[in-house]
């Protein structure tokens, strides 16, 4: 595609190399108007003096990373729809999660080649950069701003606009939430559904949906969409957010074998194995013939330095079931002293 000569591009990063080797293929690329700075703060400098078009930074940094740099564009009226590229060597599933809620623009992992940084600036050229875009991201700021004034009709009305451009999981959610305050529970079910579809970790969508069904005194499904949630945010190790969607599956139904499985779960993933223990021992009185419950139990008293109930709960978890051989590793390491 055809290059706009006067497109202005920052790169950001303490490595030298790293800034030459991105300089090197944008000039290739014939992009000649690009400023370096070694850092968020002298990043932030630059692009408030140069108004640069889109800036791709290192996501590892010194003082301020990139997350953070992304952060603070994102919250300065001027710049916030600027486009933002982060490189790193190494990415998990979570920091791609993180990235997308801060608003990146595009991820370049390690070892960037010419090909992908062309892809993903035509990316930006041809959508983020597109008129349309920018409409929908206008209309998106009016109906955002009607919201908080509570003029849900109108805030409705620009989010239908939106989606006459594209579909967006946030414009659904937010459609979904003015039907709700509305009363019209089959209309907000379906949006909050559709944004699940384009977005399957969308845990507030599904937490609103529960809310819905709550509302209609369907408390299997909210119970239902609530767990779905909360295994979202757990995922996502966000844990005081699952805790709480937790807790409020068991004011729905105390006897919810898999919330206190869940908790227990958490428990063990922030060290608080008495608390974890609690959660398998409640999760063992509703359901005491499920081997998984005695084998959780195991695994934390051995967390607790007690291996004899840990035997006693391995032990009971192969009554259950004789083809647990997790169980069965984990006696066979006990009795024979292993760690």
């Amino acid at each position: 595609m055809a290059i706009p000569i006067d497109i202005k591009i920052l790169i950001v990063g303490p490595d030298y190399i790293y800034r030459k080797g991105i300089r090197d293929m944008l000039n290739i690329l014939e992009f000649k108007n690009i400023e370096e700075a070694t850092d968020g703060p002298n990043a932030w400098e630059i692009l408030n003096k140069v108004k640069s078009d889109i800036v791709i930074s290192q996501w590892d940094m010194p003082e301020m990373s990139g997350i953070s740099f992304l952060k603070l564009i994102r919250r300065d009226t001027e710049f916030s729809d600027t486009p933002v590229i982060l490189r790193a060597s190494q990415i998990t599933k979570l920091d791609v999660i993180k990235a997308g809620e801060a608003g990146v623009s595009a991820i370049l992992i390690d070892p960037v080649t010419i090909e992908k940084l062309e892809d993903k600036i035509n990316y930006i050229l041809e959508f983020e950069m597109d008129p349309s875009t920018k409409q929908a991201k206008a209309y998106m700021a009016r109906g955002d701003q009607y919201m908080q004034e509570d003029r849900l009709e109108d805030a409705l009305r620009e989010y239908k606009k939106i989606l006459g451009i594209f579909e967006s999981a946030e414009v659904y959610y937010n459609i979904g939430y003015i039907k709700t305050a509305k009363g019209e529970y089959d209309e907000a079910l379906a949006a909050f559904r559709r944004a699940t579809q384009i977005n399957q970790m969308f845990a507030k969508a599904y937490t609103a949906m529960a809310a819905v069904f709550l509302k209609m005194d369907d408390k299997k499904q909210a119970e239902v969409y609530l767990q779905k949630a909360g295994e979202i945010y757990m995922e996502r190790e966000m844990h005081e957010n699952a805790e709480n969607i937790f807790n409020e599956i068991l004011k729905i139904n105390p006897d919810t074998i898999n919330v206190y499985n869940s908790l227990g779960i958490l428990y063990r993933k922030q060290d608080r194995y008495k608390d974890a223990l609690l959660q398998y021992q409640k999760a063992a009185k509703i359901a005491p013939d499920d081997e998984n419950i005695h084998f959780n139990m195991g695994r934390v008293y051995l967390e607790l330095n007690n291996p004899d109930m840990a035997k006693n709960c391995f032990k009971k978890a192969l009554m259950i079931n004789p083809c647990l051989d997790m169980a069965r590793g984990m006696l066979k390491a006990i009795e024979t002293g292993q760690s």
